[in-house]
């Protein structure tokens, strides 16, 4: 028997100074890109919710004059307020509402309470005018009134409602 041999010792598998570079990395770029992800996500969500709280004040609005009666109860016809109806409250007809309009910062609700501040940053105006419309499947031209409702941001982007009310039929 021979003499006793030693074996070298082994490396451990450990990882080299190069390659706990290249992982952290690695690892960096995740999570960038995980971050970024998620920012661009927040940035979609923001942006939604910029969209449906202009086109909620539209809508309101609009569900506001809907409400009115189409006729005037002093018999004029003409888009906007009539003498001493100064303000909405004092709006008998769904016309008074032309040429009404809110400023940023100045948004009241049906119950004349303010908006969030969320909602402050938009501004709201009303067109109205009497027109005949043609209604496919309806025989000639009926006579209305045709109402648009913008709210409109600080940055000048548009959220609008627009409905035609036909001139009740009297029988």
């Amino acid at each position: 028997m021979g003499a006793a041999t030693k074996d070298k010792p082994r490396l451990s598998g450990g990882f080299t100074l190069a390659e706990s570079l290249l992982a952290a990395v690695v690892l960096a770029m995740a999570v960038l890109a995980v971050c970024l992800a998620m920012s661009s996500g927040h940035m979609q969500s923001e942006y939604a919710g910029h969209g449906h709280r202009g086109m909620t004040l539209a809508e309101e609005l609009m569900e506001r004059i809907l409400k009115m009666p189409y006729g005037d109860p002093q018999g004029v016809s003409s888009p906007g307020p009539e003498s001493g109806e100064t303000a909405v409250s004092g709006f008998d007809n769904a016309d008074d509402f032309h040429g009404y309009t809110e400023p940023a910062g100045g948004l009241r609700d049906v119950s004349g309470q303010y908006y969030p501040s969320d909602y402050q940053e938009f501004s709201r105006r009303v067109t109205a005018r009497y027109e005949s419309r043609s209604i496919p499947g309806l025989e000639g031209p009926i006579p209305g009134l045709w109402v648009v409702v913008e709210a409109r941001d600080q940055r000048g982007q548009t959220f609008s409602v627009t409905r035609f009310i036909p001139e009740p039929v009297e029988q």
